[in-house]
């Protein structure tokens, strides 16, 4: 359950590194999932508290995990579904792909002259 102050709810984050301790709040997480959604959690869904701790580096020493419940996390997908039958990206990538092949194309005569 998330703290609150002032009518806003937030988790309090304390991040040790070397002996040295940050505390701060903070009031909205984006988790990323193994599966590639994107989680936001604000409000009475954000946990109390986060602590994270670092120190002199070690091979395989380290860890952190985030672990939450999905169902309770509002998810959105990496990227934003495009909004008709052809994005943007999508467009770029045809433009690109025709460049690079009038390109190669180009090199290819250019070699085929110089080795003839």
């Amino acid at each position: 359950m998330a703290l609150e102050a002032r009518g806003r709810r937030f988790c309090k984050v304390t991040h040790t590194e070397n002996g040295r301790t940050l505390t701060r709040r903070i009031h909205t997480m984006m988790v990323q999932a193994t599966d590639g959604r994107v989680h936001h959690i604000e409000g009475k869904s954000l946990p109390d508290s986060i602590s994270l701790y670092s120190g002199v580096p070690h091979s395989g020493a380290h860890l952190a995990e985030v672990l939450l419940s999905p169902k309770d996390a509002k998810a959105a997908p990496l990227l934003p579904a495009p909004a008709g039958w052809l994005s943007k990206r999508d467009a770029f990538f045809v433009v690109l792909g025709i460049f690079f092949y009038k390109l190669i194309g180009l090199l290819a005569e250019g070699a085929a002259l110089a080795l003839s």
